[in-house]
């Protein structure tokens, strides 16, 4: 299905992906970068973190032990991502809810402790995402490897990723602003009829990934 974009305003679209999915609020977009920065910086390693029960400095929920018993940037994919999933539910307010048709996603790349990309699915099945300078993209879901913000293939169909990169977690709920997008009704969305770029091709970043809000790699680690 070919993607469509939502038309109904554009303060979107300097928002990164891991901010849509995990917020949804521009006014917001900021300080949630701020702290997913953060989460990024204490998984891969870049200072020393004390052994204890504290909250992790920046971070507002997740502590220190929380950090010292997740697995580091030389454990492959599949044993990152579901605790990396569950950090950042922890972390900005999500109920993991087995059984809601609600995700969120990640696509992890060897390397990475928090997602290359971000996006949502929903039980109608649809799947939803954004990149920075791009506006919010819905389409048909893919067993949630075709987000649209990563555009088209050169034939026209959905790029496709691949299986073994892409993780997610069922939540109760999605954030409220997130939800305010995904609920405007089909008039606020068209077809987009744009060349669509595999927009994470060039941005593979060292941590997180090479997502950007303004002029900030998503976890601190690579500005480029």
């Amino acid at each position: 299905m070919p993607r469509e974009k939502f038309i109904g305003n554009d303060r979107h679209h300097d928002m990164a992906c891991h901010v849509f999915a995990l917020s949804g609020d521009p006014d917001a977009a900021a300080a949630i970068n701020t702290r997913y920065a953060r989460l990024g910086d204490l998984l891969f390693g870049v200072e020393d973190v004390p052994v204890d029960d504290e909250v992790a400095d920046g971070l507002a929920v997740v502590t220190n032990n929380d950090i010292w018993t997740s697995p580091g940037a030389g454990q492959p994919p599949a044993q990152v991502a579901p605790r990396s999933l569950t950090l950042l539910c922890r972390e900005f307010g999500f109920t993991p809810q087995e059984g809601s048709g609600i995700r969120l996603w990640g696509r992890f790349l060897p390397g990475q402790v928090l997602p290359q990309h971000m996006y949502v699915t929903t039980p109608g099945g649809r799947i939803w995402d954004t990149m920075p300078e791009m506006p919010v993209y819905r389409r048909i879901n893919k067993d949630g490897r075709n987000p649209g913000a990563e555009g088209d293939a050169p034939n026209g169909q959905d790029i496709m990723l691949a299986p073994d990169e892409v993780f997610s977690i069922e939540v109760a709920a999605l954030a409220p602003k997130t939800r305010e997008i995904i609920e405007t009704p089909d008039d606020q969305w068209e077809k987009d009829i744009e060349d669509a770029d595999a927009g994470q091709a060039e941005r593979n970043g060292q941590g997180a990934g090479g997502d950007f809000i303004g002029d900030e790699d998503e976890n601190a680690l690579n500005d480029s």
